[in-house]
């Protein structure tokens, strides 16, 4: 064969391969807009921000996600004081750079996601862990609902368990609210809602082996 030949085939080669990819990508994105719209109802059924779609090779996971802006600073400062000044920066571009910590205390806040009436000790109880294994897992649970996933996982947690970890997270976050804002009163809270913004999200990803 030629080099003009080989050339040509190449070019060829290169469409089909393309025109493939193109047809892969069109029916991967059906697949995930399906599971997405199906894995979203359900979360809204049941009330959960955070969701597993598992097959036999692998899992797809639906998470909720928000996006957080400052309105008012100024507003912020006189209601919170000096944390306030400690955990929020402040760029030349005037854009707010939020503590992580304080910023999930005030997502929290805001929608009125927390809650101290189920312990992470009380949320796993069904789940027959020994004393030891509990201590552990509850030291390493964070209020993120896949790294916490990951953490029952490791010691032998199969089974769902989307309702125990939201409890989870919401006791998690009434921790943050309560060292943050845990003295406010009810119209600086609102005081405090009024001064920022969250804004919701979805964030999806199929996980598997390579």
């Amino acid at each position: 064969m030629t080099l003009p030949e080989r050339l040509n085939a190449l070019v060829d080669e290169g469409i089909v391969l393309e025109k493939e990819i193109k047809e892969a990508k069109k029916k991967l994105d059906e697949i995930k807009a399906t599971l997405t719209s199906t894995a979203y109802a359900e979360m809204e059924n049941r009330n959960l921000k955070f969701l597993q779609i598992f097959g036999s090779s692998g899992h797809f996971n639906v998470v909720h996600k928000e996006t957080f802006d400052i309105d008012n600073y100024k507003r912020l400062v006189e209601v919170l004081g000096e944390i306030a000044l400690a955990k929020i920066s402040r760029k030349e571009e005037i854009k707010y750079v939020t503590d992580s910590r304080f910023k999930a205390a005030l997502i929290a806040l805001f929608r009125g996601e927390y809650s101290g009436a189920l312990t992470p000790e009380e949320a796993l109880q069904g789940f027959e862990l020994d004393d030891k294994t509990l201590k552990m897992v509850i030291k390493k649970l964070k209020g993120d609902y896949l790294k916490d996933k990951e953490v029952l996982e490791s010691v032998g947690v199969k089974k769902e368990c989307e309702e125990e970890l939201d409890a989870i997270r919401l006791y998690k976050n009434y921790e943050l609210v309560n060292r943050f804002c845990g003295e406010l009163t009810a119209d600086q809270i609102e005081q405090v809602k009024k001064s920022i913004f969250v804004e919701d999200g979805i964030s999806v990803g199929l996980v598997y082996e390579n």
